[in-house]
């Protein structure tokens, strides 16, 4: 499964996790499995937490751009997105609990579907299910409300 699109990003952390390794040999336990897999685990884990501070980052950027606006600052653009923020809020509100859950654990929260099926105690094929029927309930809601952008058609 790739994580990284950027091959040198990928190149450092690899680096990093040796490196790491290299300083702190201790950390690899061989009872726990082999050198392969720990230098896999951890080089995944590390992907993904550079994947996740990324998008931190331009979360935080876009809230900072939001409250300080520049000359180029276009507030009839920010009037369409809270009104589509708004219709997104009012459409998940129409999901099952269940359903709202899964999505807002894979798509705000960033995790995976297993990850989603750990954190709620759920088979993962139950909340792949639930995800996928409750994102096209919200495509339909999205729709009806008038909101047609590209990314509600699919």
């Amino acid at each position: 499964m790739r994580v990284l699109h950027d091959r040198a990003l990928a190149e450092e952390i690899v680096q990093e996790v040796f490196l790491r390794l290299w300083n702190d040999p201790e950390k690899f336990d061989p009872g726990r499995g082999s050198l392969r897999a720990y230098v896999m685990a951890t080089v995944h884990s590390r992907a993904i937490d550079v994947v996740r501070a990324e998008s931190s980052r331009r979360a935080r950027e876009q809230r900072h751009d939001r409250l300080d606006p520049q000359p180029g600052y276009d507030l009839e653009r920010e009037i369409v997105d809270l009104t589509v923020a708004e219709q997104l809020r009012v459409a998940l509100e129409q999901l099952s609990d269940d359903e709202r859950s899964a999505i807002e654990l894979a798509y705000f929260g960033g995790h995976s579907y297993r990850e989603v099926a750990t954190l709620l105690e759920q088979p993962e094929g139950t909340v792949k299910s639930r995800i996928r029927v409750g994102l096209r309930r919200l495509r339909d809601s999205l729709v009806e409300s008038g909101i047609t952008s590209s990314w509600t058609e699919s």
